[in-house]
């Protein structure tokens, strides 16, 4: 389930049964129930407080099967978070986590490879341009993707917004059976 006020990043990989942006109760109230803050005006309850909490996950970002990440979370680009966490705390770039609270595990390079990555932004440019890296070498991918940038034209950037890898296939295999 996605709430709304979510943004996530290009090239991101999100597992089945996940939470982002899981809703928060008011605990310094008498009840946390949903019964006494509501949306409706009534006799019995006050207005649910009106925060609004978003999430941000970066690019190139993993999330593992059965994860809720809390509102008011940022994952940085690259990170990697392990199935069945329970995010609660801002996840920094290349970072992995797992675990109920999610904990640091490792990063998945070390602090030059980040920078390197950070500084490229290599999810901003079209499928093409990515394609033959040799995505199993990262310093040789690195190496490649500088060359390709040092010489890319604008048009190989993507715009703001793209088709999401997928998803014309997901949205009619789930509405097949609805047409």
């Amino acid at each position: 389930m996605i709430r709304s006020h979510t943004t996530i990043g290009r090239y991101c990989s999100i597992g089945r049964r996940c939470t982002l942006n899981a809703a928060r109760h008011p605990t310094n109230w008498l009840s946390t129930h949903p019964f006494f803050c509501s949306i409706e005006e009534n006799s019995y309850s006050k207005p649910y407080p009106e925060e609004e909490v978003t999430l941000q996950i970066g690019n190139d970002v993993w999330i593992g099967d059965n994860v809720v990440i809390m509102g008011g979370i940022t994952i940085g680009d690259g990170a990697v978070i392990g199935a069945g966490a329970v995010v609660t705390k801002d996840v920094e770039p290349y970072q992995i986590v797992g675990g109920v609270p999610a904990k640091h595990i490792r990063y998945r390079f070390e602090n030059e490879i980040v920078s390197k990555l950070l500084d490229m932004r290599w999810w901003q440019y079209r499928e093409e341009f990515i394609v033959a890296l040799p995505h199993d070498d990262i310093k040789a991918a690195i190496q490649m993707l500088q060359a390709r940038i040092a010489v890319t034209a604008m048009d190989m950037v993507l715009p703001a917004h793209f088709r999401p890898f997928g998803t014309p296939q997901v949205l009619r295999s789930a509405l097949s059976t609805a047409l």
